[in-house]
């Protein structure tokens, strides 16, 4: 063993570079078997993982989709506003055991101001790091890493501005303050300020007061997602949202791009497997004066093998245990039939270790 580890020394001090480039080129052969899967995993997990927190979202007349990416990701502008009456509708509605109203449409420093109530800290998992939620309208509490990016803590003050761009319009009027910091596991609400509902009125001198953007329900029943369609078609003015049919749709819309990805996600690591193959053949080719020193000193075969071919085995080995941590850590991997592609590359290199230890 003393001399195997001797060896590998000395051929980790005269070509270490193309041993880690080895590693490396492992990592990315082995990985890329499975990009469509990451890609996949990672769309949708993102995608569905705000279906869990409300079965329907209430909002003003408008694109269902629109609603959903406003409401939980902010991604697109609101419908528009839904008044008190809708609200104690929904809120009172035998069908609905939950309710959370969200308000949208301003914004500080260029981040999304969300009017909310404590439960929509309850529902989206909200953590209270320092300080409390806001209780009053001058209140806001902002996730720890924004606060950070801007250089924010407890007891600034700040002015919210109209609109999505931090250039709308001022309101000077209403001062704000920041009085908690919380940790949120979606990203959607690691870039936002959170306030109360009631403290948009003062914002906007009490016009529409009553007035919210959205209403997150959750159903006692999700028998009552068939039926609640129904419901939206008879009443003006009002859109149901439901995320879980919004996401289906997505996916399926999503399907022939990903069979796409999936067909070049096995033609680009081939292709890369066989250069890796040219690779590992040139290592254990550089080795054939060693291996007739090795002969002529009458060493065993398996040990002429492990000192010739040991350390690229070793340093795809490597390779190999990197991306089974980095595909369990990013796409919940786990082997199976079908995940027999990550070792791939450790057979090939034993395969031509083998080779090259016979031929003369």
């Amino acid at each position: 063993m003393s001399r195997v580890i001797a060896v590998w020394s000395g051929q980790l001090r005269a070509k270490g570079i193309q041993y880690v480039m080895l590693t490396l080129l492992t990592v990315l052969v082995s990985g890329g078997f499975y990009a469509s899967r990451i890609t996949e995993s990672y769309i949708f997990s993102k995608w569905t993982e705000s279906a869990q927190y409300a079965d329907v979202i209430v909002s003003y007349k408008g694109s269902p989709l629109q609603i959903v990416a406003s409401t939980l990701f902010r991604m697109e502008n609101p419908t528009g506003n839904i008044d008190s009456t809708t609200s104690a509708y929904w809120e009172k509605h035998p069908m609905v055991a939950a309710s959370c109203p969200v308000s949208l449409g301003d914004n500080i420093q260029g981040y999304p101001l969300i009017g909310t109530s404590h439960d929509y800290f309850d529902w989206m998992e909200i953590n209270v790091v320092d300080g409390h939620l806001p209780n009053n309208d001058a209140d806001v509490v902002v996730d720890v890493s924004l606060a950070e990016t801007l250089g924010l803590s407890i007891g600034d003050e700040l002015h919210s501005s109209h609109g999505g761009a931090s250039n709308g319009e001022k309101h000077d009027h209403h001062h704000l303050q920041i009085v908690g910091l919380v940790q949120a596991p979606r990203n959607a609400d690691q870039q936002a300020f959170f306030t109360t509902t009631t403290a948009y009125y003062g914002m906007h001198n009490n016009k529409g007061k009553g007035d919210i953007t959205a209403l997150m329900l959750r159903l006692k029943s999700k028998s009552a997602l068939v039926m609640l369609p129904r419901v939206f078609d008879q009443r003006p003015n009002e859109q149901g949202a439901f995320p879980v049919f919004i996401f289906a749709q997505l996916q399926k819309q999503w399907t022939p791009t990903l069979a796409t990805m999936k067909k070049y996600s096995v033609i680009v690591p081939v292709i890369l497997l066989l250069m890796f193959a040219m690779i590992v053949a040139y290592l254990n080719g550089t080795e054939k004066e060693s291996k007739r020193f090795y002969t002529l000193q009458k060493l065993p075969g398996f040990e002429i093998f492990w000192l010739q071919q040991g350390l690229s085995i070793f340093a795809v080995l490597v390779g190999t245990v990197l991306t089974f941590f980095v595909l369990n850590s990013i796409a919940g991997f786990y082997i199976h039939q079908e995940q027999g592609a990550i070792f791939l590359p450790l057979l090939v290199a034993v395969l031509l270790g083998i080779f090259h230890s016979k031929r003369p």
